[in-house]
């Protein structure tokens, strides 16, 4: 299948074809072409109240545009028609502890009936949007940031952000306000410029959540621009060390039915 094919086609097509193994790789610009992509959380229901309190105070890294019923692993119609969060991602990340332990393309085994499942808006969302209105932008990768999330119970720990860089001002001046009308796909950037003012030092050196070589880093007179990352509860799972959790592959995404642009807030 080649690349047009692959952007052509309808997110239930995409859908089915991770369910049988067939798509295992990132889904990053690749495949359903203005369609929403989502960001994956899965715990367990005696923690899953603290989780969406979490995200509710963070809505920036964590905007959540859907919550399943404890040990139901479909997503409601209105987000994707017969999914399945058990098999229809690429691949996913599993943690014990804080620690990884696994990042299988199902997890049909790992499924209990006391998971409960959070799908979180992705800023690849708003990138259809922003290539649609001739937006261009280099994506260099996720960063863990210096900037805290507001705790709420076991859960803590750092705002991980995606770098994009524009070639001047105006791109950049447009990029806000086009990011801005969407906020369950991270809205607007939380800093723009010097990366050392949050925390950041090499941006040679994205996180381990991405660990592909960079895009072409930033020259004089580009802009620079930082957008929270739903890679966050992640970082999350790292420092609070977590019992259980899963959670998406960095940029291998849940696929919804909905258009980016039907997201877009009023």
């Amino acid at each position: 299948m080649d690349k047009e094919e692959l952007l052509d086609m309808s997110p239930a097509e995409f859908r089915s074809m991770a369910r049988r193994g067939e798509w295992t790789s990132d889904t990053v610009g690749k495949i359903a072409r203005g369609y929403v992509n989502a960001n994956l959380a899965i715990v367990p229901q005696d923690v899953a109240f603290e989780f969406l309190l979490f995200c509710t105070r963070n809505p920036a890294p964590c905007p959540v545009i859907d919550v399943t019923e404890p040990g139901n692993p479909h997503p409601s119609e209105m987000v994707a028609k017969e999914a399945d969060l058990r098999t229809d991602l690429p691949r996913y990340r599993v943690f014990e502890n804080g620690e990884l332990i696994d990042e299988p393309t199902d997890i049909k085994k790992y499924w209990r009936d006391d998971l409960v499942a959070f799908l979180m808006g992705c800023s690849l969302s708003f990138e259809w949007v922003l290539e649609a209105v001739n937006i261009h932008f280099r994506l260099i990768g996720d960063f863990f940031t210096s900037v805290p999330c507001i705790p709420a119970g076991p859960f803590h720990g750092p705002i991980v952000a995606s770098c994009r860089v524009f070639e001047n001002s105006d791109l950049a001046v447009r990029a806000l306000q086009v990011s801005s009308r969407h906020p369950s796909m991270h809205g607007a950037p939380i800093h723009i410029g010097d990366p050392a003012a949050i925390g950041i030092t090499d941006l040679s050196k994205p996180d381990a959540f991405a660990p592909d070589p960079p895009a072409r880093l930033p020259e004089p007179g580009e802009t620079i621009m930082f957008w929270a990352a739903g890679v966050t509860p992640q970082a999350v799972a790292l420092q609070a060390k977590l019992p259980f959790i899963i959670t998406h592959k960095a940029g291998h995404m849940f696929i919804g039915d909905q258009l980016a642009q039907e997201q877009a807030a009023l």
